[in-house]
């Protein structure tokens, strides 16, 4: 191993162990619920149980479940970075082969891990739908995001647009939960994205997990899906029902409306 390799190795190790340090300081701070390298683990192994087993969804209740991906353009850029990282593999292990074969080989291997990756995370959010159990709406998106709200939280249901600069740059809007497959990453690097459909703003603000579970708390969901009407209505809906039977409840001097039940 040469003195450029070792420098390299050295270099990634100290930013591994840097980024390790700051997610430990958070989990002390109470900004991440478990260990982190236990979820680290966790997020690992179901990546390559996405990539290599799990393509058979499981059938969901289609009424009280909302698909992420159906007509979304994250599919096509999808095919398109797969091909890009083959493509960039092939030529970067030729190259280094012959110049510093070390290199083709460590360069192959994180082409291959991130191929897999890719493939893990978008199966993974092909089968993690939005769902409304009982009165509770939870959106995972793969191992990117979560959240779970009571449908008491929600302030109000509208249509919404994206918004741009001058310049024609998407605004990106700050305390925000993106109910979309799109990975915001992209968004932010290239500019594009799914339709934006309707927002759903909480009467307070709601805590979510992000990546490594790190907590954050938004003031609204902005829903980009294919669905999108049918699950504002069925919100709208349920809402509806809910806020009857809180009603009804409070008039027979029920004083526990928020008690988990049928009901609520």
């Amino acid at each position: 191993m040469d003195k450029q390799m070792i420098v390299s190795l050295a270099v990634l190790a100290v930013l591994l162990e840097v980024f390790a340090v700051y997610l430990f300081i958070r989990y002390r701070q109470g900004k991440i619920d478990q260990n982190p390298i236990i979820t680290i683990i966790v997020k690992e192994w179901k990546i390559l149980f996405y990539a290599f087993f799990r393509w058979g969804r499981k059938r969901e209740d289609c009424e009280n479940s909302f698909p992420l991906y159906k007509n979304s353009a994250y599919f096509w850029l999808f095919i398109a970075l797969l091909h890009e990282q083959v493509i960039e593999m092939i030529v970067f292990h030729i190259y280094l082969k012959k110049e510093e074969p070390a290199y083709a080989y460590v360069m192959s291997a994180l082409h291959i891990y991130s191929i897999i990756y890719m493939i893990g995370d978008y199966n993974w959010v092909r089968n993690t739908p939005i769902r409304i159990r009982e009165n509770m709406v939870e959106m995972k998106i793969g191992a990117r995001r979560e959240i779970s709200f009571h449908l008491r939280d929600i302030k109000l249901i509208q249509k919404a647009e994206l918004k741009y600069s001058q310049n024609g740059r998407i605004l990106h809007e700050k305390e925000v939960f993106h109910a979309t497959v799109f990975p915001r990453v992209l968004t932010k690097i290239f500019g594009i994205t799914d339709e934006l459909k309707h927002e759903i703003l909480f009467h307070e603000p709601i805590t979510y997990k992000g990546y490594f579970g790190l907590k954050k708390e938004v003031s609204k969901v902005l829903v980009y899906i294919d669905d999108s009407d049918r699950l504002a209505d069925m919100l709208e809906e349920k809402r509806k029902h809910f806020e009857e039977g809180r009603y009804i409840h409070k008039q027979s001097g029920y004083n526990d409306p928020y008690r988990s039940s049928a009901i609520y």
